[in-house]
């Protein structure tokens, strides 16, 4: 090659050609998590959380949680979802697959909220502010989704949950580690757009506030007598619960809060006024009166009349009667009755809530009577008969206007179901009734509550 002085010249530099930089291929990850429950007859209920990576046999962890924590399926779920998250790296795509909608619901649509309103008020809040922690030091994505029925992704989950039931009845107990990474987890609450109950809320909870000791004597015999009588271990969240059952009406119920609290103004409460110290003691027994005495061991007629005809209601369904102490009045919400197919008959739990909170209220009405307004005077038996058959056919016929009334249009307000297997075996000419008698008028119920009348007798009854 020659210049234009035909002097030969260079040859140019071939033009170099840049390849294209294949990015690697984005690493994906299916992970299946579950949480579940065992609870073992007369045992405590324990929780495990397992999760096994999809196409890795090698990878699938089942621990049982430490006996401190919370033993619900919804920390466990939850837990579960942390192995999951910790056990991949950061830059791996993550797809989790759980059978509990909750799961999703929390960490695609609260997450946010909760975060912004300093999770107050939200229930095991650090398991949770821990999965949305690790949540945000990763980069990359994660995704939620609910194994639906029949899907592959659901029988994936039945086989964890299997693995979990398993850890649930081993040894192997995890390791509870629920730090947080390094200036992932705000602190406090978002001053723009928040409400005022949310910083009064926030105040509250930096409050310690210690314990009344009678409230944590009246909780502890509510858990020693759910686990002697029904084979059943709760919490206190459990009994706190239990006292917003629906199958309370709002006086009972209050009636049995004041009584977890011991808050009635009776025995120990008289003694420290003066001019008042006798009221204190009761008039029958001369003993120092509390709840206990008045709805368990009094020697008065309501008191055994009452119980003998919730005993004898009870008995007309077949079975037994439970011991009745203060710890199963005040517990009552929590009982649990199992049909022949072993799952929870809800007609018989919904019996037992109205035969024990109503007759327990019922002797505290009947009590305050005999001792204000009567000056220690009996009722009669037939009084005591009367007013029990009237509040038994009271919640009744409440029972058949809610099943038959719908509400807007819509489903009744209560389950008619429900209803018939509530007072099933307990009406009053029952065979000569349809099976479906809500409709049907002048049902009623305790006639047979009580035996053919007799001079009063004392004695112990329950």
């Amino acid at each position: 090659m020659t210049n234009r002085e035909g002097e030969p010249g260079e040859r140019p530099l071939p033009r170099v050609r840049r390849r294209a930089i294949e990015a690697p291929a984005p690493q994906c990850a299916v992970i299946y998590a579950v949480g579940v429950i065992h609870t073992p007859p007369g045992k405590a209920a324990t929780a495990a959380a397992a999760f096994s990576v999809e196409g890795s046999e090698e990878i699938r962890v089942g621990k049982r949680l430490p006996a401190a924590n919370d033993q619900s399926q919804y920390v466990a779920e939850f837990f579960a979802a942390l192995m999951a998250i910790r056990s991949v790296e950061d830059s791996t795509t993550l797809t989790i697959y759980s059978t509990q909608q909750y799961v999703r619901e929390a960490m695609n649509k609260k997450f946010q909220r909760w975060e912004h309103e300093g999770w107050v008020g939200v229930q095991n809040r650090d398991i949770l502010r821990c999965v949305a922690a690790e949540l945000k030091a990763r980069k990359a994505p994660t995704y939620f989704r609910v194994a639906e029925p029949g899907t592959a992704a659901r029988e994936a989950c039945k086989r964890v949950a299997r693995l979990a039931k398993r850890a649930a009845r081993g040894s192997a107990v995890a390791n509870w580690d629920l730090t947080l990474p390094p200036n992932m987890a705000l602190p406090g609450l978002s001053l723009q757009g928040n409400r005022q109950k949310n910083f009064y809320r926030s105040i509250q909870k930096t409050k310690k506030l210690a314990p009344r000791a009678s409230t944590e004597r009246h909780l502890k015999l509510i858990r020693e007598a759910m686990c002697g009588t029904f084979g059943r271990y709760v919490s206190d969240a459990d009994i706190w619960a239990s006292l917003n059952a629906k199958d309370f009406l709002p006086k009972p119920a209050q009636f049995l809060w004041r009584g977890v609290h011991n808050a009635h103004k009776i025995g120990s409460y008289w003694t420290h006024i003066p001019e008042c110290e006798d009221r204190a003691v009761c008039r029958d027994c001369g003993e120092l009166e509390d709840l206990n005495h008045i709805l368990v061991q009094c020697k008065s007629p309501e008191r055994e009349l009452i119980w003998a005809a919730a005993s004898t209601l009870w008995r007309e369904r077949g079975g037994a009667w439970p011991e009745v102490s203060l710890g199963t009045i005040l517990g009552c919400g929590l009982a649990e009755f199992r049909n022949s197919r072993g799952k929870v008959d809800r007609g018989t739990r919904r019996l037992y809530r109205i035969l024990m909170s109503e007759s327990a209220y019922l002797i505290w009405r009947l009590r305050n009577d005999r001792v204000i307004d009567r000056d220690g005077a009996p009722a009669s038996t037939e009084e005591i008969e009367n007013k029990f058959k009237f509040v038994v056919n009271q919640r009744l016929q409440m029972d058949k206007i809610l099943a038959n009334r719908p509400r807007r249009g819509r489903r009744p307000a209560l389950p008619p179901k429900l209803v018939l297997e509530t007072w099933s075996g307990l009406l009053d000419n029952g065979q000569s009734l349809p099976a479906d008698w809500l409709s049907e008028p002048r049902v009623l119920v305790g006639s047979c509550a009580f035996p053919p009348r007799t001079p009063y007798q004392q004695g112990s009854i329950g």
